[in-house]
């Protein structure tokens, strides 16, 4: 009869043999198994990016923020480094506002819009060939030099926004487009009805 191991030995034996990021992986790995989404939520003061810091804000007044990490890849984009959502949740209250998703610059970068139906989205380029989008559903965001904004009008009934982030690297401002065909995939990844 072989003796069982108390759960707490057997842990501790597994962290000495596995790093913290590899026992994170394997829970994820079967979060995905289990048949759970591909994003697993994590509460941060602060999502760093290659271009930067990223801010929530509403009304101009920095507000945290919960953010939801794709721990899956799919085949659209699966060269993507990072891909997140940002979940700004607001009680409708009868009143307009702003709810911006900007990044505190530390590059310097290139800026272009990069729309679709139902989806606003600006793409960002720096000089160490990164590119990030930065995406919400909807058709009437404010393009900002550092990021995007969405306009809540008073007779909003929804109580959130989700913003999309994704970056890549390899891919620069100036490519050919037949090089640049990898850039597409940030701004699949940082739509945010395509990752749920």
């Amino acid at each position: 009869m072989i003796a069982e191991k108390p759960e707490f030995e057997i842990r501790d034996i597994l962290r000495e043999h596995i790093s913290n990021g590899a026992i994170d992986l394997l829970r994820n790995m079967a979060r995905l198994f289990a048949g759970e989404s591909g994003f697993v939520e994590k509460k941060m003061d602060k999502l760093m990016t290659p271009f930067g810091k990223i801010k929530i804000l509403i009304d101009g007044e920095t507000v945290s923020y919960s953010v939801q990490e794709d721990i899956k890849r799919d085949s659209i984009c699966s060269h993507v480094l990072g891909r997140y959502q940002i979940v700004v949740p607001y009680m409708p209250d009868g009143k307009g506002h702003c709810v911006s998703c900007i990044f505190e610059p530390v590059c310097s970068y290139k800026r272009t819009p990069e729309s679709g139906e139902h989806f606003e989205c600006q793409s960002f380029y720096n000089e160490n060939r990164f590119k990030m989008s930065i995406g919400i559903d909807g058709e009437q965001a404010d393009y900002l030099e550092n990021g995007i904004a969405v306009q809540v009008l008073p007779d909003t009934q929804k109580e959130k926004c989700v913003f999309g982030i994704a970056w890549i690297d390899g891919v620069g401002w100036n490519d050919s487009d037949d090089i640049r065909g990898r850039d597409a995939e940030t701004w699949y990844a940082a739509d945010p009805s395509l990752s749920l």
